[in-house]
């Protein structure tokens, strides 16, 4: 199991939010690979101790298996650790943005990132996806 890293975020203002949203990710190269976000840090994206809105847009389907999302911390951005699980099962397998309210309160980290198939479940290697979140 390999893990790939999508490209940086993308910020836009939409009602007072920050939305960031990355690239779309390059289809994985092994079937039960994981897909991270670039690391999110929390002096720069004021999203601790908040609830905020994330998810992910499946631009090409993956295989269907009920793989999760989460959002991880981390003290140092390389070593992670789960903070919340966003959706036990993003039915990777149908198309279309997956968007979920996560309550971040009393989570505090200098690092944060989204993380889909963190169990390594077979997804497949033709899916690609967006991540992205909002706060304010």
């Amino acid at each position: 199991m390999a893990t790939s890293q999508t490209s940086a975020y993308v910020q836009a203002t939409v009602a007072g939010y920050t939305v960031k949203t990355t690239p779309t990710s390059s289809a994985l190269s092994g079937a039960t690979d994981t897909l991270v976000s670039t690391s999110i840090a929390s002096n720069t994206d004021t999203i601790e101790n908040k609830k905020i809105v994330a998810g992910m847009d499946v631009k090409v389907a993956f295989s269907d298996v009920a793989a999760t999302l989460v959002l991880q911390v981390s003290h140092n951005g390389t070593d992670w650790a789960d903070a919340v699980t966003i959706t036990s099962d993003t039915t990777p397998n149908v198309t279309g943005v997956k968007t979920f309210l996560v309550d971040l309160t009393n989570i505090y980290a200098p690092y944060f990132r989204i993380h889909f198939n963190p169990t390594g479940l077979s997804v497949g290697t033709s899916g690609t996806a967006q991540f992205f979140y909002a706060f304010t």
